[in-house]
Formats: C-alpha cells, structure tokens, sequence
C-alpha cells in the first residue's frame, strides 16, 4: 500500500487547534494539588554541551550536516521516495520523516502496519504518531491502559516498527498534544495523573519489545491545559519521568500567541504569558538533560495565521542553531491541503519567499 492517500486533516497538525479554541472537557475548580514528585522547569540550566551532543547521543550524527537530525512530513502520500526527495529539493539530506498509523479503532491500531513498511529504503529516523487511544475511545479510557488492558495492541505496534522498518532509528511519540482539547487521550490538570500512568505503561511495553525505540514526550505548545495553575502545566504537570523519556518537545506553528512577524512577537513566541512556548521546552529539556524534539513545526495560513513568512522560519533556524547542544530533531510539517497551506517545495510552491530561505538556511 505504498502511496497511499493521506487525509492529513485526519492525523495531525489539522488537529492541533490554536490556544484560544476551547476544550471539548470541563475542568473542576477544585483540581487536585500537583504531587511534590512533580519536576518544575527552571529558565536556566547546569547543563551546556557542545552542538550536536544529544542529537549524537540518542540518534546517531546527523547524514544533512546539521548538528541535529532534520527532516518533514512532505504531505499527501507517506513513502520513502517523498521522505528522500524533501533533502534533495532542499540540498540537504533529510535525516527523518513522520508517519502515523490509521486509528479509527483498536483493531485499524493494531493491523495498521504499511505505514511503517512503506518508508523502508528511507536512510534515516522513522518519527512514528501513536496514540494512547483511537477515535473512538473516551479520554476516560486512560485509567484501562494505564492497567494493562490494551498492552497487546502497544506490543504489536512495536514490533511492526522493529521489523517492519529496516532502514534506521525509530522514535515514538506516544499521546502526542495531549494538552489540547482535538484528541481522544486528552488531558486536564485534574486527570493529568491518568495520562502519566498511561504513558509510562504504553513506554515500558514498547521498550520491552524495541529496546532501540526512542520515546518521544511531545506537547502541543501555545495551549493551555484546561484547569492549570500555572503557565508550565503542560510540561510539568503531564510529564511522566526521566525513566520512560528520552526526548522533550513540542509541536508548534506560526499562529495565534506563537505567531511572529517581528521581534517583540518573536519573544511573546518563546515564552507565552499563559502557555508553554519552545524556549519553555528548551529549557526544561536541558534542565533534565533529555533530547529535544520538534516532531512538527511550520507556517500556517489557517487560524490567522501569517502564511507566506520568512521571518519565522529564519527564526525557527536561529532558535535551532542556539539551542543545538539538546536538539535531537526537527521535522517542518508540510501540508498543502486548504486547511494549512503551508506547502513549502516544489511539489506544491504555495509559499515561495518561505520556502527560499528555507532552502538557503538548511
């Protein structure tokens, strides 16, 4: 089933509403107190290493050059070809590529293997989407994964990936923007220690039968998560543990409080005044001395977004660059369709000044 069709609105950035949309679930006033056991994320760091030290560390050195491992999500049709071709339109060679699984269901979950298989003869990491829940579960069914319920269809999942892709590293991203309101294994203040054990379960499975695979903790930045008490909430309060994570991330795009055309909304961009922001994210990665990953990032004509902007991917590339020591990998998330419009090759050119100096940086 190679090139096959992907309604990209069904798997990812579609998905990731901005900030300002509300939660489909109501937050109790009286949340329960953040457990002491709890990490904080500090805006400095004892940690400082040379370019390039976590992204060798967990993934090997990068084949583009970079200090750290770069690739997309190239749209429309999920297959190594595409994947190869992103380093070959930018000059550079690509180092990774996302893929997700169909997860309308356990059973689609479970038998969903071609989109592991198709990407084989791609020299580089496999950044794999799972979800701690299909389509149609309720965010209640938490409490039955993290109890061992579904570990049969986590086991198989990994053992497609240790078989199934022959071609390099694999890195899981399990329950990713779990802070927003758009997925099934969504997330409150409140139920945040339901999403921590079911996380922590999904990791030991998928370690114990791909001890290679590396495990993602992967946000959604610029969203609140319903029922904080603090702006950081979404980093501190879901993250499961040094022991079952290697990588820190988030997923982030040029809109709403993330989004940047000059200097001063660059800065709001880093740190936002009610929410995680890539800087956040840095930082507490490097506190932990954890990777750091950006498994989606990109432009945006959606949701007011800037569309056609330069200046934020020159950032983007900046912000990289400054915080090379921890960053392990980042994919630009390219999706032409009507709902993002951020299409930066020359596949489908519907951003050409961005898509320029996204070549001459990369």
């Amino acid at each position: 089933m190679k090139n096959r069709s992907i309604l990209v609105a069904a798997l990812g950035v579609a998905l990731a509403l901005p900030a300002g949309f509300a939660p489909v679930e109501s937050v109790s006033a009286q949340a329960a107190a953040m457990p002491a056991t709890q990490p904080t994320a500090a805006p400095a760091a004892a940690f400082k290493g040379r370019p390039g030290t976590m992204a060798r560390k967990y993934l090997g050195t990068p084949r583009s050059g970079l200090p750290w491992h770069s690739g997309a999500w190239t749209g429309e049709y999920m297959n190594a070809r595409n994947a190869t071709k992103w380093g070959t339109w930018r000059g550079r060679t690509s180092d990774a590529t996302l893929t997700f699984p169909e997860w309308k269901t356990w059973k689609e979950l479970q038998r969903s293997d071609w989109h592991v298989s198709t990407f084989n003869g791609f020299k580089g990491t496999l950044v794999y989407g799972l979800p701690m829940l299909p389509r149609n579960a309720k965010p209640a069914q938490l409490k039955d994964v993290a109890k061992g319920r579904y570990d049969s269809t986590y086991r198989t999942v990994a053992r497609q990936l240790r078989t199934k892709y022959k071609s390099g590293r694999v890195v899981v991203r399990i329950g990713w923007e779990a802070n927003g309101s758009w997925m099934p294994f969504r997330t409150t203040y409140a139920k945040s220690p339901e999403y921590r054990a079911a996380f922590r379960r999904i990791a030991k499975v998928i370690k114990k039968e791909h001890p290679k695979a590396i495990i993602d903790f992967d946000i959604n930045c610029g969203t609140a998560l319903p029922g904080q008490r603090n702006r950081l909430d979404s980093l501190t309060r879901l993250y499961p543990g040094d022991d079952v994570v290697d990588l820190i991330g988030c997923d982030t795009y040029d809109w709403d409080v993330l989004k940047a055309r000059t200097e001063s909304q660059w800065r709001r961009a880093l740190r936002p005044s009610n929410s995680v922001g890539i800087q956040d994210v840095a930082d507490f990665a490097r506190k932990r001395r954890k990777g750091l990953s950006f498994p989606e990032w990109g432009l945006t004509h959606a949701y007011d977004g800037n569309g056609d902007n330069p200046f934020y991917v020159r950032k983007m590339h900046a912000f990289f660059r400054a915080n090379s020591d921890v960053l392990v990998l980042e994919n630009y998330f390219n999706v032409p369709d009507k709902h993002m419009k951020n299409s930066l090759w020359n596949v489908r050119p519907q951003n050409p000044r961005a898509g320029a100096e996204y070549r001459r940086l990369w």
